[in-house]
């Protein structure tokens, strides 16, 4: 359950990260705003082009982005490479945050995995899945853990039973106070998607991509060259809200969107036989809220461990299928064995 008050004006601060921040952010906007709070976003970039596109009209505070890029396949190097700029990102957000607070007249905070929004003496929240991210040092593990005590309380979107959780290890409340489950947040619903089931035609393949360059248009490629010899009909979502970077002409049985919107999106994923796209857990918790998680092709973003370990669980907790790396997807060869 979702804490929240009448009346009560939060500031919602998102990760231009990929999309997946901006998404489940949107859906826990849209509940606090159902029990009566006032809900104001700060973002940038991908992320807040989204929530604009998504909800057109609102005004989306600006934000310093993190920028964040993985050169190498190794997570550890890659933090260690942006740490610097990250830290001068921190520091800046904080103050964009502390200027907010006072303009808005802010009760209270909420971060979605923005490690610099939280001011002193105003109630701030870490939204986050990864209470225990995969570092693959104690060390880093540590400081981690030791930085977010800044936050009053942290919230993890997923379910409070651990058997039921799709974070598995990552979210545990170990070393943590003020742990709060508040169950899967998705914009996506199954009564949204059974609004749009009637009149859609069956899809063999949908490719949802998302997440940070250059990996994304890598996977891109990939993925179009292998859908122009698969028979039937296919739709790739490139997750670029407006995007002036066109592909170049592709077969007539290939539908291309530079983004899809709520309502596009819970008409395609039902209506897709197979669905391949990136292990983030915000992409995953689009999928099993409006169609079955058997229809997955994982593929992980190189050098990100979270998605790696997210892949691993659901191809054993679920039976779907987890690519280990994006040079080793082989449509013709997983279709065949489906």
């Amino acid at each position: 359950m979702i804490p929240s008050r009448p009346g009560q004006r939060t500031l919602l601060c998102i990760l231009d990260w990929g999309l997946g921040h901006a998404s489940r952010s949107l859906a826990l906007a849209n509940a606090l705003e159902e029990a009566g709070e006032a809900v104001f976003f700060a973002s940038c970039g991908r992320a807040k082009k989204f929530i604009e596109s998504e909800r057109p009209g609102t005004k989306v505070y600006e934000l310093p982005g993190y920028n964040v890029t993985y050169p190498t396949r190794s997570m550890p190097l890659n933090v260690a490479l942006q740490f610097p700029r990250w830290m001068v990102t921190i520091w800046r957000e904080r103050r964009c945050c502390a200027t907010l607070v006072q303009e808005l007249r802010i009760d209270r905070i909420v971060s979605d995995n923005r490690f610099g929004c939280y001011v002193p003496r105003t109630r701030s929240v870490f939204l986050t899945h990864q209470l225990h991210p995969i570092t693959n040092s104690r060390l880093v593990s540590r400081i981690y853990r030791a930085y977010l005590q800044r936050f009053d309380e942290f919230w993890v979107p997923d379910f409070a039973e651990a058997k039921h959780r799709v974070s598995g290890q990552l979210s545990g409340r170990r070393n943590y106070g003020h742990v709060q489950y508040i169950g899967p947040l998705s914009r996506l619903s199954a009564g949204m998607a059974e609004q749009q089931e009637r009149g859609v035609s069956v899809l063999t393949v949908m490719a949802l991509l998302s997440g940070p360059e250059p990996m994304r248009t890598q996977l891109e490629a990939i993925v179009v060259a292998q859908l122009s010899t698969v028979p039937g009909n296919h739709v790739l979502v490139r997750g670029l809200p407006g995007s002036a970077n066109h592909l170049p002409d592709l077969p007539n049985n290939i539908t291309v969107y530079d983004f899809a919107d709520a309502a596009l999106l819970s008409r395609l994923l039902p209506a897709a036989e197979h669905i391949i796209c990136r292990s983030g857990y915000s992409t995953l918790m689009d999928v099993y809220a409006v169609t079955t998680g058997k229809k997955l092709i994982l593929v992980p973003t190189p050098g990100q461990t979270e998605q790696v370990y997210l892949a691993k669980r659901e191809a054993r907790r679920i039976g779907c299928i987890a690519v280990p790396e994006q040079e080793d997807l082989d449509l013709d060869k997983i279709l065949s064995l489906r």
